[in-house]
């Protein structure tokens, strides 16, 4: 058991730091306490006993990852909403000076590949018609497609061009291919705490949602923890890259939570999170986890793989899974849009149970029991809020919005948004400021009432550093000193600077005229 709490406290130190490596913002990361990842792996070992004896026994078990892990392979069929948006991406420049039949003939070609079950020869006719030798019966979409952009004049070849970047997408998206996967199918309370990815992910975030646990004003995502320190729960994900160790915690591609007791035969399948945003068109890829998990189940548990699956919402033997005492996550499963699933093994048709999910969070500072948030609200008593990103922190600083308002704002949106002015040390919004001629930043206030615009070289300079001149055209301008030294004389006789194109020797033309009529 000693083993057992240093392994897991240790995934979830090394989880934590996996997933802040990509994000600015430290307002959760240094609240997390050590009595908090304590406490977690001393409740998530209690909680999942049952479940880590049966997943224990999988041929698949990996100890350090806590975790049952499928070698899979999926089918991707073509996303052809995705096909056609990539088509006429890449044949957008033809379009541009076209007469409305060619744009119609071009239209009707994208759907030869975007719609391939539909009006077939209508399409290939508009296909002949934009390039006669593009089509022929058995020849690969994908060259048709590029001998109808050769014939448009859209192909660019040159390395890196934007048209070889979205035609190898379009042509990767054309064909249908197998695709070798690895299914996490963890009790690790790591893998629950990283559940969602992290927002505001410099990499560019991806599967985020109101779970994701660098944020501290969502309150469902203490249910994290919540899910972690039940008895029923385990998490099943997919990651980028899976030989990435960082990506399982930082990068996952889809998950979802399943919830079973061991020998019950109940399963409960929730929603299928991917980096889509959700269950829309992913109910392929969530059958297929299904059937994976109800396979490695019934082998553990000796019995015959025979399982009848239904929808949660509305299921005939009216189950209703309800949540644990103090639970504050999301309970996905409850909304029909979600397409949760109920499946019962034939081995327990009569005689399942029905379980509650989840229970209490834990505060990330003194690991106390919460239904909210990350922070306890005596723990939360010390935070300030963003009134940028609307989230809580720990420390904001004054700043002046687009609109003139003094508000205060955390260290991202600080970072993201704002500009120290050089001028009067006050920051302010970044599309306010304007680079003067050192390189420095001011701000539209100290640039009206401080700074001259240099009519020779288009730079701002402070009004000491400029002088009052005229230019070849004989208008009054403000020029830097070192233009005026390189374009400008000063008249002798007015002491004014003119450019050198309107002065006659040491005499401006107005000062030599009255020098000669005298």
């Amino acid at each position: 058991m000693d083993n057992l709490k240093e392994l897991t406290c240790n995934n979830i130190r090394t989880a934590i730091e996996d997933y802040f490596r990509h994000v600015d913002s430290d307002d959760v990361y240094e609240n997390i306490s050590d009595c908090f990842v304590d406490r977690l792996a001393d409740d998530a070992i209690n909680g999942k006993r049952a479940l880590r004896e049966l997943f224990c026994k999988s041929q698949g078990w990996n100890e350090n990852l806590q975790a049952i892990v499928i070698n899979g392979t999926k089918t991707h069929n073509p996303d052809y909403s995705l096909v056609h948006d990539l088509a006429h991406s890449i044949l957008y420049p033809a379009k541009l000076n076209a007469d409305c039949n060619k744009i119609t003939l071009i239209e009707r070609a994208v759907c030869f590949f975007s719609r391939p079950n539909d009006k077939a020869d209508y399409y290939i006719d508009a296909i002949n018609q934009l390039a006669p030798n593009a089509y022929a019966p058995r020849k690969k979409r994908s060259r048709i497609f590029k001998a109808i952009c050769d014939s448009l004049g859209v192909t660019d070849l040159s390395a890196g061009s934007q048209f070889q970047h979205l035609f190898a997408q379009f042509a990767d998206e054309l064909s249908t291919k197998k695709i070798d996967f690895k299914l996490f199918v963890s009790i690790n309370p790591a893998h629950f705490l990283t559940m969602s990815n992290p927002k505001r992910d410099k990499r560019g975030h991806t599967m985020t949602s109101c779970h994701s646990f660098n944020v501290l004003d969502c309150d469902y995502n203490c249910g994290c923890a919540g899910y972690a320190r039940d008895d029923v729960t385990f998490i099943v994900f997919t990651a980028s890259d899976p030989n990435k160790p960082e990506t399982i915690n930082n990068r996952k591609t889809t998950r979802q939570i399943f919830m079973y007791k061991p020998f019950n035969g109940l399963l409960l399948q929730s929603r299928l999170y991917n980096t889509s945003g959700g269950t829309c068109g992913a109910q392929a890829e969530s059958k297929l986890y299904r059937d994976l998990v109800q396979r490695e189940l019934s082998e553990l548990e000796g019995v015959p793989n025979l399982w009848k699956t239904e929808k949660y919402c509305g299921n005939k033997h009216d189950i209703r899974i309800s949540c644990g005492d103090g639970f504050g996550g999301y309970a996905d499963w409850v909304h029909p849009d979600f397409d949760a699933k109920i499946s019962i093994r034939q081995d327990h048709a009569n005689d399942f149970e029905v379980f509650k999910v989840g229970t209490y969070g834990l505060c990330i500072s003194c690991a106390g029991e919460l239904s909210k948030g990350l922070l306890c609200d005596d723990c939360n008593e010390g935070s300030e809020f963003c009134q940028e990103c609307e989230n809580f922190c720990s420390e904001t600083w004054e700043v002046i919005n687009r609109h003139g308002e003094r508000i205060h704002v955390c260290d991202h949106c600080l970072n993201e948004y704002y500009c120290l002015c050089e001028h009067c040390e006050e920051y302010f919004d970044k599309r306010q400021m304007t680079i003067v001629h050192d390189g420095s930043y001011v701000c539209s206030r100290c640039l009206d009432d401080e700074y001259l615009l240099c009519s020779e070289c288009d730079e701002y300079f402070p009004a000491d550093d400029v002088s009052f001149a005229v230019d070849a055209d004989g208008n009054d301008v403000y020029v830097c000193h070192d233009c005026r030294d390189n374009h400008y004389t000063q008249c002798v006789e007015c002491e004014r600077f003119f450019h050198n194109d309107s002065i006659d020797g040491e005499l401006c033309h107005s000062c030599r005229a009255e020098e000669v009529s005298a």
